[in-house]
Protein backbone atom coordinates (compact mmCIF):
# COMPACT_ATOMS: atom_id res chain seq x y z
CA UNK A 1 0.00 0.00 0.00
CA UNK A 2 1.18 3.52 -0.77
CA UNK A 3 0.79 5.96 2.09
CA UNK A 4 1.46 9.64 1.44
CA UNK A 5 2.23 11.89 4.39
CA UNK A 6 2.18 15.68 4.10
CA UNK A 7 3.45 17.97 6.83
CA UNK A 8 2.29 21.59 6.81
CA UNK A 9 4.81 22.70 9.47
CA UNK A 10 6.50 25.76 8.01
CA UNK A 11 7.90 27.85 10.88
CA UNK A 12 10.55 25.43 12.18
CA UNK A 13 12.12 22.26 10.73
CA UNK A 14 10.76 19.98 13.45
CA UNK A 15 8.40 20.15 16.38
CA UNK A 16 6.12 18.14 18.62
CA UNK A 17 3.45 18.33 15.91
CA UNK A 18 5.53 15.96 13.77
CA UNK A 19 6.02 13.16 16.27
CA UNK A 20 2.70 11.40 15.63
CA UNK A 21 2.89 11.10 11.86
CA UNK A 22 6.57 10.16 12.13
CA UNK A 23 5.71 7.33 14.53
CA UNK A 24 3.00 6.17 12.15
CA UNK A 25 5.45 6.28 9.23
CA UNK A 26 7.93 4.09 11.12
CA UNK A 27 5.22 1.52 11.78
CA UNK A 28 4.14 1.59 8.12
CA UNK A 29 7.68 1.13 6.83
CA UNK A 30 8.21 -1.79 9.22
CA UNK A 31 5.10 -3.44 7.75
CA UNK A 32 6.50 -2.99 4.22
CA UNK A 33 4.07 -0.29 3.15
CA UNK A 34 5.40 2.23 0.64
CA UNK A 35 5.68 5.58 2.41
CA UNK A 36 6.17 8.93 0.67
CA UNK A 37 6.64 12.02 2.84
CA UNK A 38 6.28 15.64 1.69
CA UNK A 39 7.90 18.29 3.91
CA UNK A 40 9.11 21.84 3.50
CA UNK A 41 12.78 22.24 2.63
CA UNK A 42 15.22 23.45 5.27
CA UNK A 43 19.01 23.97 5.18
CA UNK A 44 19.42 20.85 7.33
CA UNK A 45 17.19 17.78 7.32
CA UNK A 46 15.75 16.98 10.77
CA UNK A 47 17.20 13.78 12.22
CA UNK A 48 13.90 11.93 12.38
CA UNK A 49 13.14 12.61 8.72
CA UNK A 50 16.63 11.48 7.77
CA UNK A 51 16.08 8.31 9.82
CA UNK A 52 12.83 7.59 7.98
CA UNK A 53 14.62 8.01 4.65
CA UNK A 54 17.28 5.54 5.73
CA UNK A 55 14.58 3.08 6.75
CA UNK A 56 13.07 3.19 3.27
CA UNK A 57 10.62 6.09 3.17
CA UNK A 58 10.80 8.42 0.19
CA UNK A 59 11.13 12.08 1.20
CA UNK A 60 10.00 14.85 -1.14
CA UNK A 61 11.03 18.39 -0.21
CA UNK A 62 9.06 21.38 -1.40
CA UNK A 63 10.09 25.07 -1.37
CA UNK A 64 9.26 26.91 1.85
CA UNK A 65 8.08 30.44 1.07
CA UNK A 66 7.51 31.13 4.76
CA UNK A 67 11.02 30.62 6.11
CA UNK A 68 13.32 32.61 3.83
CA UNK A 69 15.26 34.83 6.25
CA UNK A 70 12.09 36.01 7.98
CA UNK A 71 12.23 37.10 11.58
CA UNK A 72 9.57 35.95 14.02
CA UNK A 73 7.63 39.21 13.85
CA UNK A 74 7.24 38.97 10.07
CA UNK A 75 6.15 35.33 10.33
CA UNK A 76 3.51 36.15 12.92
CA UNK A 77 2.24 39.03 10.83
CA UNK A 78 2.00 36.77 7.80
CA UNK A 79 0.01 34.17 9.73
CA UNK A 80 -2.49 36.78 10.90
CA UNK A 81 -2.88 38.14 7.37
CA UNK A 82 -3.37 34.65 5.94
CA UNK A 83 -6.06 33.90 8.49
CA UNK A 84 -8.06 36.99 7.53
CA UNK A 85 -7.82 36.69 3.75
CA UNK A 86 -9.61 34.32 1.37
CA UNK A 87 -7.81 31.06 0.69
CA UNK A 88 -4.41 31.43 -0.96
CA UNK A 89 -3.32 29.85 -4.25
CA UNK A 90 0.23 28.88 -5.06
CA UNK A 91 1.38 28.91 -8.70
CA UNK A 92 2.27 25.38 -9.79
CA UNK A 93 1.46 22.91 -7.05
CA UNK A 94 4.51 21.49 -5.22
CA UNK A 95 2.29 18.52 -4.33
CA UNK A 96 1.87 17.32 -7.90
CA UNK A 97 4.88 14.96 -7.63
CA UNK A 98 3.37 13.37 -4.56
CA UNK A 99 0.09 12.66 -6.34
CA UNK A 100 1.96 11.34 -9.36
CA UNK A 101 2.98 8.31 -7.27
CA UNK A 102 -0.76 7.50 -6.97
CA UNK A 103 -1.05 7.06 -3.22
CA UNK A 104 -3.80 4.88 -1.78
CA UNK A 105 -4.31 7.26 1.13
CA UNK A 106 -3.02 10.64 2.30
CA UNK A 107 -2.28 11.67 5.90
CA UNK A 108 -1.97 15.42 6.44
CA UNK A 109 -0.11 16.44 9.59
CA UNK A 110 -1.20 19.97 10.46
CA UNK A 111 -0.18 22.24 13.29
CA UNK A 112 -3.49 24.13 13.32
CA UNK A 113 -6.76 22.78 11.88
CA UNK A 114 -6.85 25.24 8.99
CA UNK A 115 -3.28 25.04 7.70
CA UNK A 116 -4.17 23.30 4.45
CA UNK A 117 -6.87 25.84 3.62
CA UNK A 118 -4.88 28.92 4.57
CA UNK A 119 -1.38 27.90 3.50
CA UNK A 120 -1.66 25.19 0.84
CA UNK A 121 -4.96 25.65 -0.99
CA UNK A 122 -3.52 23.79 -3.99
CA UNK A 123 -3.30 20.66 -1.84
CA UNK A 124 -6.96 20.96 -0.90
CA UNK A 125 -7.86 21.29 -4.59
CA UNK A 126 -5.82 18.23 -5.53
CA UNK A 127 -7.55 16.19 -2.85
CA UNK A 128 -10.94 17.45 -3.93
CA UNK A 129 -10.33 16.52 -7.57
CA UNK A 130 -8.97 13.07 -6.74
CA UNK A 131 -10.67 10.05 -5.21
CA UNK A 132 -7.84 9.49 -2.71
CA UNK A 133 -9.12 9.22 0.89
CA UNK A 134 -7.37 11.39 3.42
CA UNK A 135 -6.95 11.71 7.17
CA UNK A 136 -6.21 15.07 8.80
CA UNK A 137 -4.25 15.31 12.06
CA UNK A 138 -4.66 18.62 13.94
CA UNK A 139 -2.17 19.31 16.71
CA UNK A 140 -3.59 22.48 18.25
CA UNK A 141 -6.27 25.11 17.89
CA UNK A 142 -6.45 28.72 18.98
CA UNK A 143 -9.43 29.85 21.03
CA UNK A 144 -9.80 32.83 18.71
CA UNK A 145 -8.95 32.11 15.09
CA UNK A 146 -9.87 34.94 12.66
CA UNK A 147 -11.53 33.08 9.77
CA UNK A 148 -13.53 35.06 7.26
CA UNK A 149 -16.65 33.49 5.78
CA UNK A 150 -14.93 32.22 2.63
CA UNK A 151 -12.15 30.54 4.61
CA UNK A 152 -14.65 29.13 7.09
CA UNK A 153 -16.72 27.51 4.36
CA UNK A 154 -13.61 26.11 2.65
CA UNK A 155 -12.32 24.70 5.93
CA UNK A 156 -15.68 23.13 6.72
CA UNK A 157 -15.82 21.42 3.32
CA UNK A 158 -12.20 20.25 3.50
CA UNK A 159 -12.53 18.76 6.98
CA UNK A 160 -15.94 17.20 6.33
CA UNK A 161 -14.59 15.33 3.28
CA UNK A 162 -11.80 13.75 5.34
CA UNK A 163 -12.20 10.14 6.46
CA UNK A 164 -11.19 11.24 9.95
CA UNK A 165 -10.13 14.53 11.54
CA UNK A 166 -7.87 13.52 14.40
CA UNK A 167 -7.39 16.08 17.18
CA UNK A 168 -5.01 15.50 20.08
CA UNK A 169 -7.44 17.08 22.55
CA UNK A 170 -11.21 17.02 22.92
CA UNK A 171 -11.20 20.76 23.58
CA UNK A 172 -9.49 21.43 20.23
CA UNK A 173 -12.26 19.55 18.42
CA UNK A 174 -14.99 21.45 20.28
CA UNK A 175 -13.27 24.74 19.51
CA UNK A 176 -13.12 23.88 15.80
CA UNK A 177 -16.84 23.13 15.71
CA UNK A 178 -17.54 26.49 17.32
CA UNK A 179 -15.28 28.28 14.86
CA UNK A 180 -16.91 26.54 11.90
CA UNK A 181 -20.47 26.75 13.27
CA UNK A 182 -20.78 23.12 12.22
CA UNK A 183 -20.48 19.63 13.64
CA UNK A 184 -17.59 17.38 12.67
CA UNK A 185 -18.99 13.84 13.01
CA UNK A 186 -15.72 12.45 11.63
CA UNK A 187 -13.66 14.09 14.41
CA UNK A 188 -11.86 11.92 16.94
CA UNK A 189 -9.13 12.18 19.56
CA UNK A 190 -5.72 10.57 19.12
CA UNK A 191 -2.78 10.69 21.48
CA UNK A 192 0.71 11.83 20.61
CA UNK A 193 3.67 9.55 21.28
CA UNK A 194 6.13 10.54 23.99
CA UNK A 195 9.90 10.81 23.72
CA UNK A 196 10.50 8.26 26.43
CA UNK A 197 11.70 4.69 26.08
CA UNK A 198 12.00 4.21 29.84
CA UNK A 199 8.67 4.82 31.55
CA UNK A 200 9.85 4.33 35.09
CA UNK A 201 9.56 7.28 37.48
CA UNK A 202 12.54 9.61 37.60
CA UNK A 203 13.95 9.86 41.16
CA UNK A 204 12.96 13.05 42.92
CA UNK A 205 15.77 15.65 43.14
CA UNK A 206 16.64 16.89 46.59
CA UNK A 207 14.41 19.82 47.40
CA UNK A 208 16.74 22.64 48.27
CA UNK A 209 16.47 25.33 45.66
CA UNK A 210 13.21 24.99 43.71
CA UNK A 211 14.07 24.21 40.09
CA UNK A 212 11.38 25.20 37.60
CA UNK A 213 11.58 23.96 34.01
CA UNK A 214 9.99 25.50 30.94
CA UNK A 215 10.17 22.84 28.21
CA UNK A 216 8.94 24.44 25.01
CA UNK A 217 10.16 26.12 21.87
CA UNK A 218 11.20 29.71 22.48
CA UNK A 219 8.26 31.37 20.78
CA UNK A 220 6.24 33.57 23.11
CA UNK A 221 3.30 33.94 20.72
CA UNK A 222 2.41 30.31 21.46
CA UNK A 223 4.30 29.32 24.59
CA UNK A 224 3.98 32.46 26.71
CA UNK A 225 7.42 32.59 28.36
CA UNK A 226 7.13 36.37 28.49
CA UNK A 227 4.17 36.00 30.83
CA UNK A 228 6.17 33.61 33.00
CA UNK A 229 9.03 36.09 33.28
CA UNK A 230 6.67 38.87 34.32
CA UNK A 231 5.05 36.69 36.98
CA UNK A 232 8.43 35.65 38.41
CA UNK A 233 9.61 39.26 38.56
CA UNK A 234 6.96 40.17 41.17
CA UNK A 235 8.15 41.24 44.64
CA UNK A 236 6.86 38.00 46.20
CA UNK A 237 9.28 35.91 44.15
CA UNK A 238 12.36 38.05 44.72
CA UNK A 239 12.93 36.68 48.20
CA UNK A 240 12.43 33.02 47.28
CA UNK A 241 15.07 30.46 46.39
CA UNK A 242 14.32 29.33 42.85
CA UNK A 243 15.86 28.91 39.43
CA UNK A 244 14.09 28.79 36.07
CA UNK A 245 15.59 26.65 33.30
CA UNK A 246 14.41 27.04 29.74
CA UNK A 247 14.76 23.96 27.53
CA UNK A 248 14.30 24.50 23.82
CA UNK A 249 15.18 26.68 20.88
CA UNK A 250 13.21 29.14 18.84
CA UNK A 251 12.94 32.55 17.22
CA UNK A 252 12.50 34.46 20.48
CA UNK A 253 15.74 33.40 22.18
CA UNK A 254 17.33 36.86 21.97
CA UNK A 255 14.12 38.61 23.02
CA UNK A 256 13.72 36.41 26.08
CA UNK A 257 17.30 37.01 27.20
CA UNK A 258 16.66 40.76 26.96
CA UNK A 259 13.36 40.39 28.77
CA UNK A 260 15.00 38.50 31.64
CA UNK A 261 17.43 41.40 32.04
CA UNK A 262 14.58 43.89 31.80
CA UNK A 263 12.75 42.20 34.67
CA UNK A 264 15.92 41.81 36.73
CA UNK A 265 15.77 38.00 36.85
CA UNK A 266 18.54 37.14 34.37
CA UNK A 267 20.71 35.65 37.15
CA UNK A 268 17.88 33.23 37.96
CA UNK A 269 17.08 32.19 34.37
CA UNK A 270 19.23 29.63 32.58
CA UNK A 271 18.90 28.95 28.86
CA UNK A 272 19.66 25.24 28.49
CA UNK A 273 19.12 24.92 24.73
CA UNK A 274 17.67 21.84 23.06
CA UNK A 275 17.93 18.71 25.21
CA UNK A 276 16.79 15.42 23.69
CA UNK A 277 17.04 13.32 26.84
CA UNK A 278 13.75 14.06 28.59
CA UNK A 279 14.60 12.04 31.69
CA UNK A 280 17.77 14.07 32.21
CA UNK A 281 15.62 17.21 32.38
CA UNK A 282 13.48 15.80 35.16
CA UNK A 283 16.40 14.37 37.10
CA UNK A 284 17.29 18.00 37.87
CA UNK A 285 13.94 19.80 38.06
CA UNK A 286 10.88 19.72 40.29
CA UNK A 287 8.10 21.56 38.47
CA UNK A 288 7.04 22.13 34.84
CA UNK A 289 5.88 25.69 34.14
CA UNK A 290 4.03 26.05 30.84
CA UNK A 291 2.14 29.35 30.42
CA UNK A 292 0.98 28.51 26.88
CA UNK A 293 -1.34 30.73 24.89
CA UNK A 294 -1.97 27.97 22.36
CA UNK A 295 -1.77 24.20 22.77
CA UNK A 296 -3.16 20.87 21.69
CA UNK A 297 -1.88 18.44 24.29
CA UNK A 298 1.76 19.38 24.93
CA UNK A 299 4.23 16.53 24.88
CA UNK A 300 6.29 18.30 27.54
CA UNK A 301 3.39 18.13 29.98
CA UNK A 302 2.65 14.44 29.38
CA UNK A 303 6.34 13.56 29.58
CA UNK A 304 6.77 15.51 32.83
CA UNK A 305 3.77 13.70 34.31
CA UNK A 306 5.10 10.29 33.25
CA UNK A 307 8.41 11.16 34.89
CA UNK A 308 6.59 12.02 38.11
CA UNK A 309 6.55 15.81 38.06
CA UNK A 310 3.69 18.24 38.72
CA UNK A 311 2.91 21.03 36.26
CA UNK A 312 1.63 24.57 36.27
CA UNK A 313 -0.24 25.05 33.00
CA UNK A 314 -2.85 27.29 31.43
CA UNK A 315 -6.41 26.26 30.60
CA UNK A 316 -5.85 25.93 26.85
CA UNK A 317 -6.16 22.96 24.52
CA UNK A 318 -6.24 19.62 26.29
CA UNK A 319 -4.28 20.66 29.40
CA UNK A 320 -7.19 20.25 31.80
CA UNK A 321 -7.96 16.85 30.26
CA UNK A 322 -4.73 15.75 31.96
CA UNK A 323 -4.08 18.15 34.85
CA UNK A 324 -6.58 18.64 37.67
CA UNK A 325 -5.84 21.06 40.50
CA UNK A 326 -4.72 20.33 43.14
CA UNK A 327 -4.50 16.57 42.58
CA UNK A 328 -2.02 16.45 39.69
CA UNK A 329 -0.91 20.04 39.13
CA UNK A 330 -2.03 23.64 38.95
CA UNK A 331 -4.09 25.43 36.31
CA UNK A 332 -4.15 29.12 35.43
CA UNK A 333 -7.31 30.36 33.78
CA UNK A 334 -5.36 32.37 31.23
CA UNK A 335 -1.85 33.11 30.02
CA UNK A 336 -1.57 36.43 31.81
CA UNK A 337 0.92 37.46 34.44
CA UNK A 338 -1.85 37.85 37.00
CA UNK A 339 -3.55 34.51 36.33
CA UNK A 340 -0.40 32.46 35.84
CA UNK A 341 1.25 34.22 38.78
CA UNK A 342 -1.68 33.20 40.98
CA UNK A 343 -1.31 29.57 39.88
CA UNK A 344 2.43 29.72 40.60
CA UNK A 345 1.65 31.10 44.04
CA UNK A 346 -0.73 28.22 44.77
CA UNK A 347 1.98 25.81 43.65
CA UNK A 348 4.62 27.45 45.82
CA UNK A 349 2.42 27.25 48.92
CA UNK A 350 2.19 23.48 48.46
CA UNK A 351 5.88 23.04 47.68
CA UNK A 352 6.32 20.40 50.36
CA UNK A 353 3.78 18.23 48.52
CA UNK A 354 5.23 18.50 45.01
CA UNK A 355 6.68 14.99 45.08
CA UNK A 356 3.34 13.55 46.18
CA UNK A 357 1.48 15.53 43.49
CA UNK A 358 4.01 14.35 40.93
CA UNK A 359 3.33 10.72 41.83
CA UNK A 360 -0.40 11.23 41.28
CA UNK A 361 0.33 13.01 38.00
CA UNK A 362 2.33 10.01 36.87
CA UNK A 363 -0.49 7.61 37.76
CA UNK A 364 -2.93 9.76 35.80
CA UNK A 365 -0.69 9.95 32.74
CA UNK A 366 -0.10 6.20 32.71
CA UNK A 367 -3.85 5.65 32.33
CA UNK A 368 -4.26 8.18 29.50
CA UNK A 369 -1.27 8.09 27.18
CA UNK A 370 -1.10 5.78 24.16
CA UNK A 371 2.00 3.60 24.27
CA UNK A 372 1.42 2.66 20.61
CA UNK A 373 0.34 6.00 19.17
CA UNK A 374 1.95 5.34 15.78
CA UNK A 375 0.08 2.07 15.42
CA UNK A 376 -3.17 3.75 16.44
CA UNK A 377 -2.87 6.34 13.68
CA UNK A 378 -1.83 3.69 11.16
CA UNK A 379 -5.00 1.71 11.93
CA UNK A 380 -7.04 4.80 11.08
CA UNK A 381 -5.11 5.23 7.83
CA UNK A 382 -5.73 1.60 6.84
CA UNK A 383 -9.41 1.89 7.75
CA UNK A 384 -9.69 4.81 5.31
CA UNK A 385 -8.32 2.66 2.51
CA UNK A 386 -10.59 -0.23 3.45
CA UNK A 387 -13.69 1.96 3.36
CA UNK A 388 -12.65 3.40 0.00
CA UNK A 389 -12.25 -0.13 -1.38
CA UNK A 390 -15.71 -1.10 -0.15
CA UNK A 391 -17.25 1.95 -1.80
CA UNK A 392 -15.43 1.27 -5.06
CA UNK A 393 -16.62 -2.35 -4.97
CA UNK A 394 -20.20 -1.29 -4.37
CA UNK A 395 -20.07 1.12 -7.32
CA UNK A 396 -18.66 -1.60 -9.57
CA UNK A 397 -21.38 -4.03 -8.53
CA UNK A 398 -24.04 -1.42 -9.25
Amino acid sequence: MKIAIISTLHTVPWGGSEELWAAMAREAVDLKHEVVISVYEWPATPDKIADLARQGARVLKRPNPYSAKQNSLIRRGARKIQASLPVLLQPGSPFRTLFDVKPDVVCIGQAGPYDTILLTRDLAELLESSSVPYVVVCQYNKETFPLNEAARESAKQFLSRAFRVAFVAEESARTAERQLAASLPNAMVVRNPVNLTDLSAVPWPSLGQACLASVARLEVDAKGQDTLFEALSSPAWRGRDWQLRLYGQGPDDTYLRKLARHYGISERVVFMGQVSDVRSIWSENHLLVLPSRVEGTPLAMVEAMLCGRPSVVTDVGGNTEWVAEPQTGFVAEASTARSFGAALERAWLTRARWEEIGKRAREQALTQYDQEAGKSLLRIILEAVGLQSLRSGAKSAA
